[in-house]
């Protein structure tokens, strides 16, 4: 997270780093998900900014790659007063970005309830379909790995590789 923001990514601030838990600014303001169910009419503009978000990401340098962050969706970003700010930073890794783009995929397509299939519309047409298609076993190969994904959500990503 403080590689994230030295690089102008907004991030909430870092406070004390403890054993087993991070102290972070309190950011005021909705999760984008939280928006999209009272003011469903934002729908374009949020996938819009999430796309926007990733890029911008993927611009950092890190590693033999890009900074990836692997959970950005909806929840994980809040709208705050001055503006959109990441959070959940724990699967973050150097990497392809169009690794951490279809993840965003899978993770709405198998999880993201009554407006993942309307948001990824707009969020998908924001990069190139047939790069993430290429990226997309690899991405189910994770949300796969996860081991907080349910029975459900494991038969939805399999079904996405069909």
């Amino acid at each position: 997270m403080e590689y994230a923001r030295l690089a102008g990514y907004p991030v909430p601030d870092v406070h004390e780093v403890r054993d087993d838990a991070l102290v972070l600014e309190r950011i005021p303001g909705p999760t984008m998900m939280a928006d999209l169910r009272t003011r469903p009419w934002r729908l374009h503009a949020h996938a819009r900014l999430l796309a926007e978000l990733h890029r911008r990401l993927h611009r950092i340098p890190y590693g033999a790659g890009a900074l990836l962050h692997l959970d950005l969706h909806p929840l994980n970003v809040l709208l705050s007063p001055d503006g959109p700010v990441v959070i959940d930073w724990t699967n973050a890794r150097a990497g392809e970005p169009v690794l951490d783009v279809t993840l965003t995929w899978v993770i709405l397509a198998t999880s993201g309830g009554r407006f993942a299939a309307a948001f990824l519309r707009p969020y998908l047409a924001e990069f190139d379909r047939a790069e993430l298609d290429r990226a997309l076993p690899q991405a189910v190969e994770l949300r796969l790995a996860d081991p907080n994904v349910t029975e459900r959500e494991r038969i939805a990503a399999r079904r996405l590789l069909r």
